[in-house]
């Protein structure tokens, strides 16, 4: 990845009354480029910028308000940025990416000995600049998106007030990448199972593998290749988020297949983060088969989908579209099967506030089954398990992610997509998240060792749910 070269160097700092730790944002773009782009815009959502570079450094101001607002530290947290030319095609890209520029242990006042902390958490602990002169965290940001062949050109919002529509919110993305500079990260090869010289991050000690009833520090390098991959059962354990996450979750949505006997069972589902929500009461009914069986058009066969949970197979278009069409033929629910191997992952979509029917996702396997049983009046119920939290263990243990198939970039490192509401460190960002929270993120930060704010608006920014 081509790195770009600073002719000059912009300096914002953080001046919100109530921050705890300034964040520096240091522009390293280019002149006519990303944060210097001159395109005359409009102002839009809060945002008073009138070019687009303007705009684009008061997202990222914003972003640093509020990080800075929740965390403290007395020494400033300087925060090299660009906006770059990232991989996108079409039908995916690479929205940002961030990271500490260092990891150090053994510093002054470092909590423990042997284990790595990102150099902003270690400035923290250490009451000065243990790297002098350098940024801390280095964050790169698609330029493309705003270019019609990027993602169809669904282009940036650079708004402040989470009016996004179909764009992808631009304080949102920097939220979540500056939680990875700040420390929602660790050191382990997802592929190799090594730590980087033999010694975990401070993250790595609340990373627990339920099977193997250990933390990823306590593991040798096989084990951690496995547990990378042991989708479901590896959790974050520490106290502050365990804690937060059994208030802030919702209960678990679930789905029980009542009939027939022979397929009567629990199993895992996706909720739709569009359309109403499930309840713990639960809706009851029969699932019939849409033609056609993706469901992209209108659905032909009314008549077997009216009165009943429509099972659509994924692939092809939105899942919003689908369940739009099944309401048209009358389907009080939707079924999503999935068309390939693995977890479902987000049933995230373009929004749609005709939608007033509920709709999950399931297993290509799952869905395979109940499509081979449905001349036996397959019967299921769709409810929320007030019993079991989203996203989280038996015990309130938030889960990362580490689906079946190991994923570079996304495994091991952030939340898993099972979370309701969804949670600003999966990894793929919902479109119902909040443009000012950072809900269970800053609990893993105390976690690892960042203080809390002693002033400020941390029940502003933290722990609130999304819109």
């Amino acid at each position: 990845m081509k790195t770009l070269v600073a002719s000059t160097l912009l300096f914002l700092a953080a001046t919100s009354v109530f921050a705890n730790a300034r964040l520096i944002i240091q522009n390293t773009d280019v002149p006519g480029v990303g944060f210097n782009d001159p395109t005359a815009v409009a102002p839009v959502g809060g945002n008073p910028g009138t070019t687009l570079g303007q705009q684009r450094l008061n997202v990222f101001q914003r972003a640093a308000d509020i990080w800075g607002a929740l965390i403290e530290s007395k020494v400033d947290i300087r925060v090299d940025a660009s906006f770059a030319s990232l991989d996108c095609s079409l039908t995916s890209g690479v929205l940002g990416q961030a990271n500490a520029t260092r990891i150090v242990r053994n510093f002054d006042n470092a909590p423990q000995q042997d284990v790595w902390y990102p150099i902003a958490l270690a400035n923290a602990l250490a009451g000065k600049d243990l790297l002098a002169g350098s940024a801390h965290i280095q964050a790169k940001f698609n330029s493309q998106l705003d270019s019609p062949n990027c993602l169809n050109g669904i282009g940036w919002y650079y708004g402040f007030d989470t009016n996004h529509g179909p764009k992808e919110d631009l304080l949102v993305v920097l939220l979540h990448e500056l939680g990875h500079g700040l420390g929602f990260v660790g050191v382990t090869n997802g592929t190799t199972g090594a730590m980087s010289s033999n010694f975990p991050s401070v993250f790595e000690q609340h990373m627990f593998d339920a099977t193997a009833g250990l933390h990823w520090n306590q593991m040798t390098n096989a084990q951690r290749i496995a547990s990378a991959i042991n989708d479901q059962k590896v959790v974050w354990d520490g106290d502050s988020t365990t804690a937060a996450a059994l208030k802030y979750l919702d209960p678990k949505p679930s789905m029980n297949i009542l009939a027939p006997a022979s397929l009567a069972k629990p199993i895992s589902i996706s909720a739709a983060s569009f359309g109403p929500k499930l309840t713990v009461a639960g809706l009851n009914g029969t699932v019939a088969a849409t033609t056609p069986t993706e469901g992209c058009s209108a659905i032909t066969n009314g008549g077997a989908i009216t009165g009943r949970i429509a099972l659509i197979d994924r692939g092809t278009c939105g899942l919003s579209i689908k369940t739009k069409n099944a309401q048209l033929a009358g389907a009080i629910a939707v079924i999503v099967a999935n068309n390939a191997p693995g977890g479902f992952g987000p049933f995230d979509s373009a929004p749609d506030a005709t939608i007033t029917i509920p709709s999950v996702g399931i297993t290509q396997p799952d869905g395979a089954a109940i499509r081979a049983a449905l001349s036996s009046n397959v019967s299921v119920l769709l409810f929320l398990d007030p019993s079991i939290v989203a996203g989280a263990d038996e015990h309130g243990h938030p889960r990362l992610y580490v689906p079946a198939v190991f994923s570079n970039g996304s495994s091991m490192y952030h939340f898993d997509t099972s979370a309701s509401p969804n949670l600003l460190m999966e990894p793929n960002l919902s479109s119902d998240l909040a443009a000012d929270s950072v809900d269970l993120t800053l609990n893993e930060m105390f976690d690892i060792g960042w203080k809390p704010a002693t002033k400020g608006q941390i029940g502003r920014y933290a722990g609130r749910r999304g819109h």
